[in-house]
């Protein structure tokens, strides 16, 4: 929804220009007819509702009007900046974003911009609701309307007449109209349905709703309402005669005064501007063929060159590199930084691959970006953070390593899609370079968070930490039986997702292909078996050595989403320095344990523990060390003790009787506690009976 009302919010902004225009140009257009200057009005309903437009050389939008004002990953940048192409408008109103603090769990201007949101949807309700009201109650008070042909219905103590319906609209008319008075004034009524005007009204007070907070969008939609008047009556004095004009501008002046029962419905339309209407009407001439023409002509180009873009200048892939510099220059040089950055250059900027396969019709290219910076005093530098000197400028490396340039080629036009670094991933190999770029297009939703469609097993393990880890694994060639399975990603008990690589200097897709023949030949027919796939990518990629396939928990047609779930995590442990803290959670220390019983045959074996000497009670507690693991527990976290009065059943506390509880033991013994963990927080914390 935040990016819907982004979007609005830019399509006003644009609009707004657009607006300014029309009413000048409407200015121009006094001696021509009401109605060319009424049509104008849909150039600005076009710009209200639609997000896009079509380039062309002869818009009157100026080129450094940005049509994304606001970018709508505005919420997200480091330093938020708009793009309206004014420079002086764009550094005031950057300069008074909040930019996120990085100690911050939400960026201050992602409240703001949901806050605004909020209130945008609640202005719509209201006028949408106040405008229903509205009609329900002029439909209430027009009840004993009486029907004289047709959709023509007299009402008493009206004043005013008015079109009120949509699929079948009806006229009103006062009852003490004479006939001549009757006769133009139901031609007026008239002209607005057979033009559609009450469904226009409709929709230009929806577009009104949803630019609500745009006063321009107001004054367009009654200087809209007032053409639409203007235009129809001019069409009644054209239809009928010009003598009639003072007679009319009569009956405006009458009708105009006394009771009137509209309510200020948006609805439904009657009078208009009654003062605009007589002048109009008592100067109105037939206007001249010749004028008519131009007027036509004008409006036409004006209608096309308002509602166009101008032609963008084709960006190379030199510029948008140059624009990336420029943005980073930007950063550096604000009133918090101590030096400023004076000059750029690019010393190096090569294309590293391209790949056809992961987007339809599009070729995806990655380019490698290397760039000096010369500050204006060198002295100033304090190298950190990836920064060396040479010769008076800057090389910098982030933390995560060198910038690479993301395009998209549709008709050999390169489109800038983004940036990702270097030491995101492994660029060595073609398969990484590939991987890395899968992973940019998933975090931009330009791709499903799937590598490939079909059969999916999740299966989760416990590792060697305690914790729960799981693997998505999919078939990469064939489906269904004889098809090969890969591990696609793997989570850990944190959450985090890892993307796996083959090691291999091919397209990722070929690599599978090649592994899918082997089998249909008769080797690697392991590949075929998801269990054995997936142990050993346990044990040999992930050094988890000690797990066995009874280890292995699978869940079969899963989704990405049944990945995407965090898994619950077990570790067993002795809790010491256990805090609550008013301003964070609480928090301790854990000695993990194994906690093995006689079931446990294999790995009591392994340990070389004897059943009958070593496990009286039926259990070993196995602490090869001691050093602690630290937890942080979740604010809804479930504290469960042995309540010793009832037969030693559980009972769960709160966060301070826990801590109470733990106290009891510091100088005696203390017994271990299973701790569950989801998404990097305790979950719950249970004492474990020791017999």
């Amino acid at each position: 929804m935040r990016e819907l009302f982004l979007s609005v919010l830019n399509m006003s902004l644009t609009a707004s220009y657009v607006i300014l225009c029309v009413i000048l140009i409407r200015l121009l257009l006094k001696k021509a007819p009401k109605v060319i200057s009424y049509a104008l009005w849909g150039v600005i309903a076009f710009r209200l509702i639609i997000p896009f437009s079509f380039e062309s050389m002869f818009s009157l939008i100026p080129r450094n009007i940005n049509a994304v004002l606001i970018p709508h990953d505005i919420v997200y940048q480091q330093s938020p900046q708009v793009n309206s192409g004014i420079e002086v408008v764009d550094s005031l109103v950057s300069k008074s974003l909040p930019a996120p603090n990085v100690g911050a769990s939400v960026n201050p201007l992602q409240i703001y911009t949901e806050i605004g949101t909020y209130i945008w949807i609640l202005g719509i309700m209201v006028l949408l609701i106040y405008s229903v009201v509205s009609v329900l109650r002029l439909k209430r008070q027009l009840k004993g309307a009486q029907l004289i042909e047709q959709n023509i219905y007299h009402a008493q103590n009206l004043k005013t007449p008015f079109v009120l319906g949509i699929i079948r609209p009806r006229i009103y008319l006062p009852v003490d109209l004479s006939t001549t008075e009757r006769s133009y004034i139901l031609l007026h009524e008239q002209t607005h349905i057979q033009r559609k005007d009450h469904i226009i009204k409709i929709l230009a007070f929806i577009i009104l709703s949803i630019h609500w907070f745009n006063p321009l969008v107001w004054i367009a939609f009654l200087l809209m309402s007032t053409d639409m008047e203007l235009s129809c009556d001019e069409r009644v004095l054209k239809e009928m005669n010009e003598e009639i004009k003072k007679p009319y501008a009569n009956s405006l002046l009458s009708l105009a005064t006394g009771r009137h029962i509209l309510n200020g419905s948006p609805l439904a339309f009657g009078e208009g501007n009654v003062k605009g209407r007589i002048i109009n009407v008592l100067n109105y001439k037939k206007p001249v063929f010749w004028v008519v023409v131009v007027a036509l002509i004008a409006v036409v180009a004006v209608s096309v060159g308002l509602m166009s873009n101008p032609q963008e200048k084709q960006l190379s892939i030199e510029d948008y590199a140059h624009q990336f510099i420029e943005k980073t220059i930007a950063d550096y040089n604000t009133e918090e930084n101590y030096f400023k950055i004076i000059d750029r250059k690019i010393t190096k900027l090569e294309k590293i691959a391209s790949f056809d396969e992961l987007l339809p019709a599009t070729t995806l290219d990655i380019w490698s970006l290397e760039y000096r910076l010369k500050p204006e005093d060198i002295s100033k530098i304090m190298l950190a953070g990836g920064m060396n000197e040479v010769d008076g400028w800057i090389t910098e490396e982030a933390s995560m390593g060198k910038p690479i340039l993301v395009f998209s080629n549709d008709n050999s036009t390169p489109q800038f899609l983004g940036t990702f670094w270097s030491g995101e991933a492994d660029l060595s190999t073609l398969a990484g370079q590939e991987m890395a770029l899968r992973i940019f297009l998933e975090t931009r939703e330009m791709l499903p968070r799937e590598t490939y469609s079909g059969n999916h097993i999740v299966i989760k393990f416990p590792a060697s930490t305690g914790e729960t880890y799981q693997l998505f694994l999919s078939q990469p060639v064939i489906q269904g039986e004889g098809g090969i399975w890969c591990v696609e990603r793997w989570m850990d008990g944190n959450g985090a997702v890892y993307y796996v690589t083959p090691e291999t200097d091919i397209k990722i897709a070929d690599y599978y292909k090649a592994l899918q023949k082997q089998s249909d030949e008769g080797d690697n027919l392991s590949l075929i078996d998801p269990l054995e796939v997936a142990i050993d990518y346990i044990k040999n990629d992930l050094g988890q050595l000690q797990v066995t396939t009874h280890d292995l928990v699978q869940e079969y047609s899963a989704t990405i989403e049944d990945f995407m779930e965090t898994p619950e995590s077990n570790f067993v442990g002795f809790i010491s320095n256990f805090e609550i803290d008013e301003y964070s959670k609480a928090s301790f220390h854990l000695d993990q344990i194994e906690w093995l019983t006689l079931d446990d045959t294999e790995r009591l074996e392994a340990l070389d523990i004897d059943p009958d000497e070593d496990m009286p009670g039926g259990f070993y507690i196995h602490n090869p060390n001691s050093y602690p693991m630290s937890f942080q527990v979740a604010e809804d976290a479930q504290y469960n003790i042995i309540n010793w009065s009832e037969s030693a059943t559980h009972k769960s506390v709160s966060t301070q009787a826990f801590k109470e509880h733990l106290e009891q033991y510091y100088s005696d013994f203390a017994p271990p506690f299973r701790v569950v963990t989801k998404d990097g927080y305790v979950q719950s914390i249970t004492e474990q009976y020791v017999p």
